[in-house]
Order: structure tokens, then C-alpha cells, then sequence
């Protein structure tokens, strides 16, 4: 079966109450999750690029033995 690199662009976004702009930036290292609970959250996919990894005829035939 062929293994293919996925690489995705996603974008989180939200509000938090900070300080500063570094603050800001600091806290949203760990503000953001999978729930609504979390201040920084899911907003868009941008890309999902996908390239199939190239394998040698030699190594395919170490992995069937």
C-alpha cells in the first residue's frame, strides 16, 4: 500500500485577555483546543497538500520479503 506526506495549513483563532501583545502571543501557545470551552479555536483549513512517498524498487522488495 502506498504512504503518502499530508501536510495541512489550519488556522485557530479567538480573543484572550492579556497584557501585552507578547502576552497575547505567550497565552495563545496553550489557549487553543478541539472545544468551544478553549478561547482559541478552530477557524479554517487553508491547504491540505498531499505527495506520495517514492520508493525504490530495492526497498519495495525488501518489504515483501
Amino acid at each position: 500500500m502506498p504512504r503518502y506526506y499530508v501536510q495541512m495549513l489550519i488556522e485557530f483563532a479567538g480573543y484572550l485577555e492579556a497584557d501585552n501583545e507578547e502576552d497575547a502571543e505567550q497565552k495563545a501557545w496553550t489557549s487553543w483546543g478541539p472545544t468551544y470551552d478553549s478561547p482559541i479555536v478552530y477557524d479554517n483549513v487553508y491547504s491540505i497538500d498531499v505527495e506520495e512517498e517514492e520508493v525504490d524498487d530495492e526497498d519495495e522488495d525488501e518489504e515483501d520479503e
